[in-house]
């Protein structure tokens, strides 16, 4: 257990690194759609879930289940670019949700209402089988730890998702905080929404196509968030080694 705290302190760590770029404009636009602090805390929550559950599906039993890594990708993409629709287009959306409503499909639109419980759920479940994380600890909890105990290495990743999710959420209800006070992020058919349409979208379409990988490689060549790797490391030293930071 001697990585439990370190493994929470990680994932609050995470959200200065490159590589949590795309569930920033996720995470934050989408409970941007109401004043409510439920909506941040359900949207990070399941982030939390999302990433323990895709992580071990991924990392520990991809081989066995045999499923291609380009289904996930195309999986979150496709995810998180219908949520971007629904805030370009919310007139047709509150058509398209109430025809269904008016037929025997009435639970699937309950499901996929953007304000709704399961809609906050999607919003946070969508970047999880996607999720990559250039945390040191992250590395050795799926390298080191899980390979030799599954519940002491369930325990951390747990620990860790929950660092991450929150200051995501910390991240998330000041953003819902500062917009709400501003007028132009009332107006559901206003540009600031569709704005965060786009940038759903655009998020969705690099999920799918991988330039999301290759814009967190180019602020990493360019140092971005090495700053936070090198605490980590420096947190890691002193627990495997005593070492004192310079």
């Amino acid at each position: 257990m001697q990585y439990l705290p370190l493994s929470f302190i990680a994932g609050i760590l995470t959200v200065l690194a490159p590589c949590v770029l795309p569930l920033l404009p996720v995470i934050i636009g989408g409970s941007l759609t109401s004043r409510s602090i439920m909506r941040p805390v359900v949207i990070t929550l399941s982030l939390a879930l999302s990433v323990i559950l895709f992580t071990l599906l991924l990392q520990v039993s991809s081989q066995a289940l045999g499923i291609p890594y380009w289904f996930w990708k195309y999986f979150s993409g496709v995810l998180v670019i219908l949520f971007g629709l629904t805030f370009l287009f919310p007139s047709v959306w509150k058509k398209f949700s109430g025809s269904l409503n008016n037929s025997t499909q009435g639970a699937l639109a309950q499901a996929g209402k953007r304000d709704g419980l399961s809609g906050m759920v999607l919003t946070g479940m969508a970047l999880g089988p996607v999720f990559t994380s250039c945390s040191p600890t992250y590395g050795i909890i799926l390298g080191t730890v899980l390979p030799q105990s599954f519940t002491i290495g369930l325990i951390n990743l747990i620990a860790y998702a929950l660092g991450l999710a929150f200051v995501m959420f910390l991240v998330a209800f000041l953003g819902q905080r500062i917009m709400g006070t501003l007028r132009v992020a009332a107006n559901p058919d206003g540009w600031f929404k569709k704005a965060i349409g786009v940038l759903f979208i655009i998020v969705g379409v690099g999920l799918m196509t991988g330039y999301d990988k290759k814009f967190e490689a180019y602020l990493v060549s360019h140092g971005w968030g090495m700053g936070a790797l090198a605490v980590e490391d420096c947190l890691i030293a002193q627990h495997i080694d005593g070492e004192e930071c310079d």
